[in-house]
């Protein structure tokens, strides 16, 4: 199953945040967005997600408007991930995660047990801590452990991550980057919108570079991840390195 934007645009006032944004999602992929800031990167995974109007264009999951999908199946299939948790009130880790589990058909059933995710993300010894006493970068990854509760990678379902790697120290970053390794080969899809792209040239498969709500260059990442591209996506020198291209200040 795919899940592609076809020709989405959306509009905050008087700004095109998207305009006209063609692209297509497909099982087993890990698809990285880059872009500067105020590119369209975090409106483009909420559009995928179907939390974003579109003003125009349409979201297709399989041959299907997202916008006919109803809110169960959706659940089912796409988790997302803003950058912040959203989460309010007394809840613990354990409750949060727990949220996962109503995404099922059958109710209080999860793909993952939620102390496996919990596990999975490395917050076991925090799982009846209230949410609201943990750090950003845990809260985010608690987060990631409610999607991997709430989607089944086998029934092709489909992360969408806005940042989930800013607010994480780098054995997190490795910890997250297995994960969505894991998720993809076991035949799911995952979309991130990064800033960091030496983390998007270790992970992606494939990457979608923005600018001014446009795409810009999508491809392989190899090839997209190009000095080149990024040099003029970002206004700025890159050069290849051991580590993929970097901003050239910094090569050494």
């Amino acid at each position: 199953m795919t899940l592609a934007a076809v020709g989405i645009t959306v509009r905050f006032g008087a700004i095109k945040a998207l305009d006209g944004v063609d692209l297509e999602i497909t099982a087993g992929s890990l698809t990285v967005v880059l872009g500067p800031n105020a590119a369209g990167k975090s409106t483009l995974v909420r559009g995928l997600a179907g939390v974003q109007s579109l003003e125009q264009g349409v979201v297709r999951l399989g041959d299907r408007d997202l916008a006919s999908v109803s809110d169960l199946e959706r659940a089912a299939r796409i988790g997302y991930l803003p950058q912040r948790a959203g989460v309010t009130g007394p809840f613990s880790v354990r409750d949060v995660v727990g949220f996962g589990r109503y995404a099922s058909r059958g109710g209080r059933v999860g793909h993952l047990p939620v102390e496996a995710a919990v596990d999975r993300v490395g917050l076991a010894s925090e799982i009846d801590r209230p949410l609201t006493e943990l750090s950003i970068g845990q809260q985010q990854r608690v987060g990631l452990a409610r999607t991997l509760v709430q989607i089944d990678p086998s029934s092709e379902g489909v992360l969408l991550l806005d940042e989930p790697f800013s607010a994480q120290d780098p054995h997190e970053i490795e910890r997250i980057a297995a994960i969505l390794r894991e998720f993809t080969a076991a035949g799911g899809a995952v979309v991130a919108a990064l800033h960091d792209v030496s983390v998007a040239w270790s992970i992606a498969d494939r990457a979608i570079l923005l600018a001014q709500g446009r795409v810009f260059h999508a491809g392989e990442a190899e090839a997209t991840l190009s000095p080149v591209h990024l040099g003029t996506l970002y206004g700025t020198a890159f050069v290849s390195s051991s580590h993929g291209p970097v901003p050239a200040s910094r090569s050494r």
